[in-house]
């Protein structure tokens, strides 16, 4: 080990034990004979699909340890030495220009994901209402239902046999690599294939994820693709690429993707530089900082690009949406303290869900293992079984909901009828639409920006929002860990500004702020009691909402949610790190280690040297 991962006890078949990564101890008599050596490998290459259903409670973990440091000796200074300044040029011009290549490759690909989901989901949901209109309300359940379980079969069956680990977000994964930790296939072109169409038809075929997590890991894939000069597998290979077979620079390269995942995602480049540099890499330098920041700024003017040819229509379904961009602004521009009372109490709100939704994310993660565990089948009808609750659900809630008359001076139709749209009809009569059915039936992207629209206080029932949150949670929960691909921002985002809505509705008589702005902020005391994250998440919520003056309110509400739920149990991502048996060192010591001693994690019998050694001791095998 490098030193970078807290590894887990790990024996190979001569008895070598390697004790946390850290300590080496070795019974002679077991290891060495008198005429012969160690045959294997310590750390063997076994199949592991490193997914959330792979390795859950396993204490051992059969992966192997990168080496970022580089070795300064002597034929390494000469061969740097004996570079001409031209092989230099070329090195430095090779990173930046694969910087270029990793940023436009994945705006590419994140439009394409979300072009893809926007018409997909679009048609099904088209599809779906006008049977309703005409009031074939049967047939139109059996085909929303039939349409999600076909693209959820799909999506299981490429995660089942192509690519187990594409399954989750792949954060946890990006994560432990770009901390020295590599695990088979995780970053290999099965892997990125699954990951981009599994993502397409997972969130597509209505299950209560989001496409934000996997595309970080799909940046990180794209990186490691260029920066390793392609694959010797699929005979696509590149030998100028030479200069970066190294694992130093093409872990550079790799948090360049994943931070170009984030601002595909979410249309964020500062934020998702950010987010590699708190939570994804663990060793940060200048020159890596402005590469980082150049690859962002390339996929934020390819998606601007992108964006701007589809507003002619030219794009089918996909029109404004889509890409997350939500404008909460607000004409209320100024705050007291009755408000800053209401964040703080959001923000409490917001630990305690966070931390009980890890730890169900928890249990549910172990309870699956043991189901996919028996094979490909069992992964696919799990996937099946969750797609029908969640059709079920989304179908039959709104069936509870109230019909609404539609608001005065709308600048869309009310209701959306003939199209997809945020006022759904539902079975209401003419004039009228269902706020679950604008919650239930509807992309995941649309129903977020009908909970962070603004000046909208009546729009949504205080039961309607109590329901979509407790089904939203419920799902999250239950959905994240089956064999498809499937992130967390979305269904956080989703139950997050639910009950910030409904806390606004609450703390309407002590608060001025605006509804849509209480569900930001749910939002956000969500996503900081989930995945603890402050700097990062901050800036990509706020250029999400293109709102710089909730800037206080939105660091007060993740300040007092984190702190909150680190009191109960860690983040989520730290939590699958854990499960999956990847070997991950902490940035700081547990409490307990302070007192422990050499014996206490040293594994025995201990062999000793005295300060002069005899050639007789060695050779007889005592070692």
């Amino acid at each position: 080990m490098d030193g970078r991962g807290q590894g887990n006890d790990i024996e190979s078949s001569e008895g070598l034990v390697i004790d946390g990564g850290k300590h080496i101890s070795r019974n002679s008599s077991e290891i060495f004979d008198k005429d012969t050596m160690i045959r294997e490998p310590l750390l063997q290459r076994r199949i592991n699909t490193t997914s959330q259903i792979a390795l859950i409670g396993s204490n051992v973990s059969p992966i192997e340890s990168l080496d970022y440091e580089i070795i300064e000796n002597d034929l390494f200074k000469q061969d740097w030495r004996s570079r001409r300044k031209a092989q230099i040029f070329q090195y430095i011009v090779l990173k930046w220009t694969l910087a270029l290549l990793i940023g436009l490759a994945t705006g590419l690909v994140g439009f394409f994901n979300n072009i893809a989901v926007e018409n997909i989901a679009g048609f099904k949901l088209l599809l779906t209402s006008n049977l309703m209109l005409n009031h074939k309300y049967y047939q139109a359940f059996i085909t929303y239902v039939g349409c999600n379980v076909l693209l959820a079969i799909a999506a299981a069956a490429l995660c089942a046999y192509i690519a187990p680990a594409a399954a989750g977000s792949g954060i946890p994964e990006v994560k432990a690599y770009l901390n020295g930790v590599d695990a088979h296939a995780i970053l290999a072109p099965s892997t990125l294939f699954v990951k981009i169409f599994g993502s397409i038809l997972g969130v597509a075929g209505g299950f209560a994820v989001g496409k934000e997590g996997p595309m970080v890991h799909t940046g990180a894939c794209i990186a490691n693709l260029l920066g390793q000069g392609g694959s010797r597998k699929y005979h696509l290979t590149w030998t100028w690429l030479k200069y970066f077979k190294n694992d130093r620079d093409r872990r550079d390269l790799i948090t360049c993707g994943a931070a170009a995942g984030v601002a595909a995602a979410f249309r964020a480049p500062v934020g998702g530089v950010l987010f590699a540099l708190e939570e994804a890499a663990s060793w940060w330098r200048s020159a890596l900082l402005w590469r980082t920041f150049f690859t962002t700024a390339v996929v934020a003017v390819v998606l601007r690009g992108l964006i701007e040819y589809c507003r002619s229509g030219k794009c089918g379904l996909f029109g404004q949406g889509g890409l997350i961009m939500f404008d909460v602004g607000s004409p209320m521009t100024t705050y007291g303290t009755p408000d800053l009372l209401a964040v703080i109490i959001l923000g409490i709100i917001g630990g305690v869900f966070g931390s009980l939704y890890n730890y169900l994310v928890d249990k549910v993660l172990r309870t699956y293992t043991k189901i996919n565990e028996k094979g490909p089948t069992f992964k696919i009808l799990l996937v099946i079984i969750i797609s029908l609750l969640t059709s079920c659900c989304s179908y039959g809630l709104p069936w509870i909901g109230k019909c609404t008359p539609c608001p005065a001076n709308l600048k869309e139709p009310c209701p959306t009828i003939g199209r997809s749209g945020n006022f759904k009809n539902f079975q209401c009569q003419e004039g009228h639409y269902n706020d679950l059915a604008s919650l239930f039936l509807n992309t995941n992207d649309d129903a977020i920006r009908n909970l962070f629209s603004s000046g909208t206080k009546d729009e949504f029932y205080l039961s309607s929002l109590l329901i979509f949150f407790a089904a939203i949670y419920f799902l999250g929960i239950i959905t994240y860990g089956i064999a498809i691909p499937s992130g967390l921002f979305i269904p956080v985002i989703l139950a997050g500004a639910s009950y910030g809505r409904f806390v606004g509705h609450l703390l309407g008589p002590i608060s001025s702020l605006d509804a849509g702005l209480f569900a930001l902020l749910g939002a956000a005391s969500f996503l900081g009691g989930t995945m603890r994250m402050t700097v990062s998440l901050c800036v990509i919520l706020l250029e999400l909402t293109n709102d710089l003056l909730m800037l206080p309110l939105v660091m007060l509400v993740l300040l007092v949610s984190k702190t909150v739920a680190d009191s109960f149990n860690k983040g989520v991502y730290d939590q699958i790190v854990k499960m999956k048996g990847l070997p991950y060192m902490e940035a700081h010591a547990e409490p307990y280690m302070k007192h422990l001693v050499a014996r206490d994690v040293v594994s025995g019998p201990l062999v000793s040297f005295v300060g002069i050694e005899k050639m007789h001791r060695n050779c007889v095998g005592s070692f």
